[in-house]
């Protein structure tokens, strides 16, 4: 999902030389939260309603605006805008054409809209949302594996102890594996007892991720492990690979890998 989709195209402005006291007043009126700075059409900067209470009233919007204000284009995915706000300590981006003004989006906005794609057991992402990010790195053209991730035996998990258990070692795989992904990596429980990782990493450290998500662990009074199918975005010529391949490849993969762990 693209930032232009979820933006306010409603954009306020206002000029560096009205007063603080103005600029207050007009985002009282207006039931918002900040003013974009423009003079002579050029955007130089956003006023925010923590400027505001930081500044006096008496001073002019120059005196208190953040100069030279994160941007972000509509066509951003929503996940690397919040990584931006946050990178940069922000509750807002400037969305913009060039030069042009297109629109606000706020923290809360980009949380909120990401929040339907989360699941509420695991506090992972739904699989829908990781489909989402597919379709950005192959926009981008952005080299990316894809890990199908799946745990042996949980049928037998949840009939010996019970779904609750099985729910609980869901949870404790999913802490798991926010240990292991890092800000480049996205993930998300594909379904089940399934789970997804798409990542730019190079293969060595895709490969050490996997042999160490593939260690049984103990959990209670049983141990589990995992079968991990890797796949990389691009076939042999560099035409990107459906998301539909991508899963199918690499979950078949996944099932040779849970056999032969079987047979060892």
């Amino acid at each position: 999902m693209k930032v232009g989709q979820v933006m306010s195209e409603k954009v306020c402005s206002i000029t560096s030389g009205r007063s603080v006291r103005y600029a207050a007043d007009l985002m009282n009126e207006l039931g918002i939260g900040s003013l974009v700075v423009i003079d002579e059409g050029e955007v130089k900067g956003i006023i925010t309603s923590k400027d505001i209470r930081s500044a006096h009233p008496n001073r002019i919007v120059a005196d208190a605006m953040t100069y030279n204000p994160v941007g972000v284009s509509q066509s951003a995915f929503i996940g690397s805008a919040l990584l931006t706000m946050e990178q940069h300590k922000v509750e807002r981006l400037i969305v913009q054409d060039g030069k042009q003004v297109k629109g606000i989006v706020t923290r809360e906005t980009l949380k909120s809209t990401l929040g339907n794609y989360i699941d509420p057991l695991t506090n992972l992402y739904r699989s829908n949302y990781i489909e989402y990010i597919h379709e950005y790195l192959v926009e981008e053209g952005t080299p990316f594996y894809l890990l199908f991730i799946d745990l042996n035996d949980f049928g037998r998990v949840n009939k010996t102890y019970g779904h609750a258990v099985g729910d609980d070692l869901l949870i404790h795989f999913s802490g798991m594996l926010k240990q292991v992904v890092r800000d480049q990596d996205y993930l998300c429980r594909y379904g089940g007892d399934e789970f997804v990782i798409i990542t730019s990493r190079s293969r060595e450290e895709i490969n050490f991720m996997t042999e160490r998500l593939s260690m049984p662990v103990t959990f209670h009074s049983f141990t589990i492990s995992a079968a991990i199918g890797v796949v990389y975005g691009y076939a042999d010529n560099g035409q990107a690979r459906t998301y539909r391949d991508c899963i199918s490849t690499a979950s078949l993969l996944s099932t040779d890998a849970k056999q032969k762990q079987k047979v060892q």
